[in-house]
């Protein structure tokens, strides 16, 4: 019985491994993710447009997302303190990470209903658009099995009382 235990862990863990792999090349991926990130925490909402597909944007034309980023940047009171994005990891249908890839992300932020700040673990799906890189879709982390995968060694922090 251990035995088959072990198989099945280091099966999962080849296979996330397999899952993870770091992209050769991943500045246009990263790079993308910084220019929009950079422009989201100045609140520069039609410069973060340039940096995002229309998957994104909801098909929304640069004016309306950007107004929409706006009101909901300003009505909430978001601050973006930081960012911490990780190497690109090749996704499943691109292991050459050559038009998608992954970047993980740690987010620290903190609005008018959290004004503690929050620590955020994320992965954005990044694609080739023509010569440039955009952010095509953001996940959030909240369990520790999928932190771990992306962020190995990074704790969830844990604010409970932490006032």
């Amino acid at each position: 019985m251990k035995f088959n235990a072990a198989i099945l862990m280091a099966g999962a863990l080849l296979s996330n491994a397999a899952l993870a792999a770091d992209c050769a090349d991943d500045s246009g991926p990263r790079k993308a993710l910084e220019s929009y990130i950079t422009a989201m925490q100045a609140h520069k909402f039609n410069d973060a447009y340039n940096f995002v597909t229309a998957n994104m944007t909801d098909g929304k034309s640069r004016e309306d997302w950007a107004a929409q980023q706006k009101l909901f940047y300003e009505g909430g009171e978001v601050n973006i303190l930081s960012m911490d994005i990780r190497k690109a990891q090749a996704s499943d249908d691109d292991a050459q990470c050559a038009a998608k890839a992954n970047v993980p992300n740690i987010l620290k932020s903190r609005d008018k209903f959290n004004n503690q700040g929050t620590t955020e673990f994320e992965v954005y799906v990044t694609v080739k658009d023509g010569e440039s890189w955009k952010v095509d879709s953001q996940e959030t982390l909240f369990d520790a099995a999928g932190v771990q995968k992306w962020f190995p060694g990074e704790k969830v922090p844990d604010f409970k009382d932490q006032y």
